[in-house]
């Protein structure tokens, strides 16, 4: 789904991002080892995900509250308030969370016939969404519980955004170790140029170059780039041009 979107948008890529891609496109292959996630980068990623789980607190307990009161009104009382996800970080498989946006019965369904669950697929299709599910999507408040991720050290607030199991071993196939050798995180260089018409090749060469800052540039310096990456998130997030 993802490549479906990226086919149809505009591109629209600046000399400076174009130099970018070049520069990353000649890096050499990375080193088949795990970069070690600098000490100041770790004490942002606990300093940003508490301060988010503590100023949204309230939000947080009214989105699990609408879930539940949705699911009543559904027929489907008892089912989860939050969708674990297995991705990919720094070569091992965690649970991605988020909030349980999508109609119970269509998450059985898929399981029931043994088919590769591909969430984004779903978020998209129009159909599988509750009508809670739709709002928290739309508000990005589905992915406050990537907060908890943060703050376990699964993931970073800065790094490749994590990929499922599927598109990991498609990657690995490529010669590509962005999640193999760095912690992945919920923003990158990628997510924060949303709306340039950047596609999944693109992504694999913005992806290479953050690893290869974090790889080579000290702490002050990864917190430096992590902080304006972070900044520009919030910009695109406000366009509502997703993640």
């Amino acid at each position: 789904m993802t490549d479906v979107m990226e086919q149809g948008a505009v591109r629209d890529i600046s000399p400076e991002i174009q130099a970018r891609l070049e520069r990353a496109a000649a890096l050499p292959p990375l080193p088949d080892r795990p970069i070690r996630t600098p000490f100041l980068k770790r004490c942002f990623d606990i300093a940003f995900s508490g301060a988010i789980l503590a100023l949204t607190l309230p939000l947080f307990i009214a989105a699990m509250v609408a879930i539940a009161l949705e699911n009543r009104l559904r027929g489907t009382e008892g089912s989860p308030l939050f969708y674990f996800e297995p991705r990919i970080s720094q070569g091992r498989q965690f649970h991605f969370r988020k909030f349980f946006i999508f109609k119970p019965e269509v998450i059985q369904r898929l399981k029931d016939e043994g088919q590769f669950i591909h969430t984004k697929f779903l978020e998209w299709d129009g159909v599988s969404l509750t009508k809670v599910g739709r709002i928290l999507q739309k508000t990005y408040l589905d992915e406050l519980p990537q907060m908890l991720n943060i703050l376990l050290g699964d993931i970073s607030v800065v790094g490749p955004r994590p990929i499922n199991l599927e598109v990991y071993e498609q990657a690995l196939e490529r010669g590509v170790l962005n999640w193999k050798v760095a912690r992945t995180g919920i923003t990158g260089p990628y997510q924060s140029l949303k709306g340039h018409g950047l596609n999944r090749a693109d992504q694999y060469l913005l992806d290479r170059e953050y690893v290869e800052l974090l790889r080579t540039l000290p702490g002050r310096e990864v917190l430096r780039y992590d902080l304006k990456m972070a900044g520009r998130t919030l910009v695109v997030m406000a366009k509502a041009q997703g993640l």
